[in-house]
């Protein structure tokens, strides 16, 4: 597999180089044996349990939507005030997503995957058109966000502050260097049919699943918003606008300078249990949809057992935690996979470790109801045969290693989003070597998309690589942030000592 690096010059903007893609050299898989004694070359050839592929922080998104808090980015990001809730509201590739998301369903469709493993936050803005999308993007079907795109991308309105295809200054073009593609707009927003994934995938939802912006629970006040025919354009002058007010009460935030646009009724906001009730046969069982929880076991091989966690944090805000009654579940799943004759075990969770001590909202004397990092890694670590916890959120490529009390433990294995840089998923073989250890070899995958955007745009395959070379080239996060993680946290072997 082949390594994609920076190319020529396209353009050239005040604060950087704008520049294409091009193929590199492929990279090999590196020894990591964080649990065991160091040996080379790396032993491989054992008895393969399954291959996974691991799919994240799709961001699948209606760019038009009324409900987002886009202009808010111009004004916001980095001020202590939002905390960050801001910082990655605009892409300037976001129309183009769907087609990096196809791009990579097509790609993991031509690999040998026993299943797909899809992390959550699928969609951006917790919008049924949005999870319509997302959802014909693995099953197949019609891909349709909006009849139009009706936006701050387009020329008529009159804002330079975000990246404007058609001809015409704006920000993108003057300090990064942006190009320009006519048309592009309508060429993106239009629907198209979506070939599906074709391995069985195991779905999970994330905090833009469920929140709006990825952090508040104000559907109930935006409702009429969200599926009307005014946009924001501007925070209002009157209102304390910073993440407090998102949290508690958004629609203030939202009562400032609008736009008229189409009413789209698709727009309406996903609820939990819609959520739940869509991912029935992608691990969600009719339990899950009585009951309201996110959380079960699906066992995709014999010798395997992935249990999908919900580390949603019900108050919002978008870091993690769990309730006491999941966790409880948790020792009760993992209880029974305990010996060496039970299955490897597999979690799988939006949040990482790193994400998941969300406080917002919680009492201090009620700290107790939840479950953060530190207890969910212990509970994880009681059982030997937990191997491997995948998770997304952080849009970054990441292995860290937790050990066991007594020794061994587990990989934490985050991967890098698709709607930004790198757009990369991973797959993961599961094998146990004839010495009894168990090796999890990590492999980066990129899209099939060219790496270089030469051709027409009205092929598919031309927009998932431009969506790839601006997410590059983003200003705002770019590839120079270190998104692809370091080469110890993509191809490398991971070993874990005999059970």
């Amino acid at each position: 597999m082949s390594t994609l690096l920076p190319g020529e010059p396209l353009g050239a903007g005040t604060d950087a180089m704008y520049r294409q893609l091009r193929r590199g050299p492929e990279e090999p898989h590196r020894l990591r044996s964080d649990f065991t004694p160091p040996l080379a070359p790396a032993r491989t050839g054992g008895r393969v349990v399954a291959t996974l592929a691991h799919l994240t922080d799709l961001h699948v998104v209606d760019p038009g939507s009324p409900a987002r808090l886009d202009f808010a980015m111009r004004s916001g990001a980095g001020r202590p005030a939002w905390g960050g809730a801001v910082d990655w509201v605009f892409r300037p590739q976001e129309l183009l997503t769907p087609y990096a998301v196809r791009s990579m369903v097509a790609t993991l469709a031509g690999l040998p995957v026993d299943v797909c493993v899809v992390t959550g936050d699928n969609i951006d803005n917790c919008q049924t058109n949005e999870l319509d999308a997302y959802l014909a993007l693995l099953d197949g079907g019609e891909v349709r966000l909006a009849p139009a795109y009706h936006g701050p991308q387009r020329l008529d309105w009159d804002d330079d502050w975000y990246w404007r295809p058609d001809p015409g200054d704006d920000q993108y073009k003057r300090r990064w260097g942006f190009p320009t593609h006519p048309g592009l707009l309508d060429l993106a927003s239009a629907p198209f049919t979506a070939a599906p994934l074709g391995h069985p995938w195991l779905g999970c939802l994330g905090n833009h699943d469920l929140l709006i912006g990825g952090a508040s629970q104000g559907q109930a006040h935006l409702g009429g918003l969200v599926t009307g025919d005014r946009k924001p354009v501007e925070l209002p002058d009157d209102v304390r606008c910073g993440l407090d007010t998102l949290l508690s009460d958004p629609a203030p935030l939202f009562s400032g300078r609008s736009r008229p646009v189409p009413a789209v009724p698709e727009r309406a906001f996903a609820g939990r249990t819609e959520l739940i009730r869509r991912h029935l046969g992608h691990g969600f069982t009719e339990e899950n949809v009585r009951d309201g929880t996110a959380y079960y076991a699906y066992d995709p091989v014999p010798g395997l057992r992935v249990i999908t966690l919900d580390t949603n944090h019900a108050p919002g805000h978008w870091d993690g935690s769990m309730d006491q009654r999941q966790l409880a579940w948790l020792e009760d799943q993992l209880a029974g996979t305990d010996g060496p004759d039970a299955p490897l075990v597999v979690l799988a969770s939006h949040h990482a470790t790193a994400s998941m001590n969300n406080r917002y909202g919680v009492c201090p004397d009620r700290e107790a109801d939840r479950a953060y990092a530190a207890e969910v890694l212990s509970t994880a670590l009681r059982c030997p045969n937990v191997v491997l916890w995948l998770n997304g959120h952080h849009h970054a490529n990441r292995i860290t290693a937790h050990y066991r009390v007594g020794g061994g433990g587990l990989y934490e294995v985050t991967t890098a989003s698709i709607t930004d840089w790198p757009s990369q998923a991973r797959l993961i073989e599961i094998a146990i070597e004839p010495t009894g250890e168990i090796r999890l070899t990590s492999t980066m995958i990129d899209h099939a998309a060219p790496a270089t955007v030469s051709g027409d745009l009205a092929d598919p395959a031309q927009l998932a690589a431009l969506h790839r070379e601006l997410a590059y080239n983003d200003g705002v996060r770019a590839g120079r942030f270190g998104a692809e993680g370091s080469s110890m946290d993509r191809n490398v072997h991971l070993y874990l000592p005999r059970r």
